[in-house]
């Protein structure tokens, strides 16, 4: 299985909490990236993405007032290893709604995964995607359902999911 190490960008825009949303968004573009990975010390903390500017403009907020540390975010920082399977991270990315997830290596940034990165390395991946989102979508809708997607427990594709004890599981994890 290809790992992230492989497939990752090495050079990962990063700024402060004290950035504001203009800022960033002018980074961004200037950049021509959908994220800026938020560092504290050489630590990362927080990842802004394209979506967290549309969010500040549509709630009637000031891009040039709201600063990146002022953000109430819903979700954790979700981050990768070098030595991550890209099906595990694509999992991550399903279970969680991420597109870009930051590569920590003894709690430094050394890199930066997209959806797009795993779906060039691996373009069979696609359908797995897929799968994994419908099944993540029927998730919320009707646990008591038989899905196919990706067992939580093994990490292989099934047509037989079941969700029991707060997971999804093929018929040999059951």
């Amino acid at each position: 299985m290809v790992k992230v190490e492989e497939v990752m960008k090495k050079g990962v825009i990063t700024a402060s909490p004290d950035l504001t949303i203009e800022q960033a968004a002018k980074i961004m573009t200037a950049n021509r990236v959908g994220s800026i990975v938020i560092m504290e010390g050489d630590r990362p903390v927080d990842i802004v993405t394209s979506e967290d500017v549309v969010t500040v403009v549509a709630n009637g907020q000031n891009p040039k007032k709201v600063k990146v540390k002022d953000l109430k975010k819903k979700r954790p920082l979700v981050t990768a290893t070098p030595s991550d399977s890209i099906l595990e991270v694509a999992h991550k990315m399903v279970k969680t709604g991420h597109k870009r997830i930051p590569v920590v290596h003894g709690g430094r940034l050394v890199g930066i995964i997209s959806d797009k990165e795993i779906l060039a390395a691996a373009p069979e991946m696609i359908e797995v995607l897929s799968e994994m989102l419908k099944a993540r979508t029927a998730w919320k809708a009707a646990p008591e359902q038989v899905l196919s997607g990706i067992c939580e427990n093994c990490g292989q594709y099934s047509d037989n999911l079941k969700f029991i004890g707060g997971k999804w599981l093929c018929e040999d994890c059951r």
